[in-house]
């Protein structure tokens, strides 16, 4: 099974790591839809953190686990960095309602910085 695990700050809409691991195992390897759509949303997510929003990101992929952390602070990017981050957060929840055998999105908060 994927887990889609999303940290957001405690309160609030604001989501400050994404990390992905597992393997669906729909389908055999190459042709297993879950995970080629998981991959697309996440790879598309991080592609446009860095390219359309510049915005400060911790990317790791490693060990079967790719996850990325938002660590923007300017106004502007930091919301558009969460217009990105919320969007991947609505899409896994969609395709766990459709494959909910194979994908659970996972929600932790965090205490917010003062």
């Amino acid at each position: 099974m994927i887990k889609a695990v999303f940290r957001f700050v405690k309160g609030t809409q604001t989501i400050t790591k994404v990390s992905l691991s597992g393997h669906a195992e729909m389908g055999e390897y190459g042709y297993d839809i879950v995970c080629a759509g998981v991959s697309a949303l996440m790879i598309a997510s991080i592609n446009g953190l860095d390219e359309y929003v510049q915005t400060k990101t911790n990317v790791k992929i490693e060990n079967g686990e790719t996850s990325f952390e938002i660590n923007e602070t300017d106004g502007y990017k930091s919301i558009q960095a969460q217009a990105i981050a919320n969007t991947l957060y609505l899409a896994m929840l969609g395709m766990q309602d459709e494959y909910e055998d194979y994908i659970e999105v996972i929600i932790t908060e965090e205490e917010k910085d003062d």
